[in-house]
């Protein structure tokens, strides 16, 4: 599976309130002020360095939200559905359809879209190295960029959009796989955990 990946809106709007004042004997009536239009406030740009270090925030507020309340990531060809541990089935929790019928268990956390940056960091952080991960923000849309060299294995490139600080949609720009996934946490549905009911029973089947 092909799962990883987002990046940040941040809109401040103002509203102006005006307030009247009236006397004891009659006045004209005031002339109507100005209108004002709430407009949307443009985020600083970032260098790399203060691009990285907010994204990597972002990345572990994602996967805890992901931990917490389960999550789902969807594209056109694949869903991955990933239950939090009170809601495991049958010890397994995390498990991906690919339509129309693949199913398939998922073994490590870092599979997901939601958390495989966080562990990244995490990883690099307990070895006391730099993650390996460039990240650039993008402040006319607000999207973080991500890109990985894995050598002999190739390339990893991820445009992020944030949502209440949190990955809401990853999209892979490698042009010979891409890929747009939306990411949902929480709010598990019956067909949500019928993806990873029946990739477990499938594969204990095997055994």
């Amino acid at each position: 599976m092909d799962i990883s990946r987002i990046a940040s809106v941040l809109v401040v709007t103002g509203m102006l309130a005006a307030s009247l004042a009236a006397c004891s004997a009659p006045t004209p009536n005031p002339s109507p002020s100005a209108s004002s239009t709430p407009t949307a406030t443009k985020p600083a740009p970032m260098t790399p360095a203060e691009a990285k270090a907010a994204f990597a925030v972002i990345a572990k507020d994602s996967c805890f939200e992901a931990q917490k309340l389960g999550v789902v990531e969807s594209s056109e060809d694949f869903i991955v559905v990933s239950l939090n541990k009170d809601e495991a089935y049958k010890d397994y929790s995390a498990a991906y359809l690919e339509y129309p019928s693949t199913f398939g268990l998922i073994w490590e956390l870092d599979a997901i879209t939601a958390c495989a940056d966080y562990y990244t960091f995490s990883m690099a952080e307990e070895a006391g190295q730099e993650a390996p991960i460039d990240v650039t923000f993008n402040e006319n849309d607000s999207t973080f960029t991500t890109f990985e060299d894995f050598g002999e294995f190739g390339t990893s490139e991820y445009k992020f959009t944030i949502v209440d600080g949190k990955f809401a949609t990853a999209e892979n720009l490698d042009p010979k796989n891409e890929r747009f996934i939306t990411i949902r946490y929480g709010s598990i549905t019956a067909d949500d955990r019928a993806v990873v009911e029946t990739a477990v029973e499938e594969y204990l089947a095997k055994d």
